[in-house]
C-alpha cells in the first residue's frame, strides 16, 4: 500500500507552511495542503519526511511529532493509502522556497487564514496543529 508523509511547519508566530498542489496532480489539485509526498520502499517514515521536506521547501525537520496516521478518506478517488501527518516545531534550512513543480504556490497561513480556505485538503489539519500547539 502506498504510504505518505507530510509535514505541517508551524513558525514561533504560529503561521503554518501549506503549498498549494499543482493542477496536475492526481489526488487534491488546486488545494492546500502539507508538504510532503510518497514514502519510497524500504524507507523509514522519518527518513521519507526529511527528505520530501529537503526536497519541495528546502528545510530539514530537527523538532517534529507524529499527529496523525490515516487511512486515505476518499480511496475511490485517490487510490487506497496510509496518510502519515507531522507537525513539525523546528528546522534548519532558512526560509522555505518552492522548490519543485508539485505546488503552485507555498505560503505561510495563521490558524483563521486556513480555516478560511475553502480548499483545504482536509479541516483536521488545523485541528491537529491546534492539538500540537496545545501539548506545547
Amino acid at each position: 500500500m502506498l504510504e505518505t508523509v507530510s509535514a505541517l511547519f508551524v513558525d514561533a508566530d504560529r503561521k503554518v507552511l501549506l503549498g498549494l498542489r499543482a493542477v496536475w496532480k492526481q489526488a487534491w489539485p488546486g488545494h492546500w495542503d502539507a508538504i510532503g509526498g510518497r514514502v519510497e520502499p524500504g524507507e523509514a517514515l522519518e527518513q521519507a519526511l526529511l527528505r520530501e521536506c529537503r526536497e519541495e521547501v528546502g528545510l530539514t525537520p530537527t523538532r517534529y511529532e507524529l499527529v496523525l496516521s490515516e487511512a486515505e478518506r476518499f480511496p475511490e478517488r485517490n487510490g487506497a493509502a496510509l496518510h502519515h501527518i507531522y507537525v513539525v516545531s523546528a528546522w534548519e534550512g532558512g526560509a522555505a522556497a518552492n522548490l519543485v513543480d508539485e505546488h503552485d504556490e507555498i505560503r505561510w497561513f495563521d490558524l483563521d487564514e486556513m480555516a478560511a480556505l475553502p480548499n483545504l485538503t482536509i479541516p483536521d489539519l488545523i485541528t491537529l496543529v491546534q492539538a500540537s500547539l496545545t501539548r506545547g
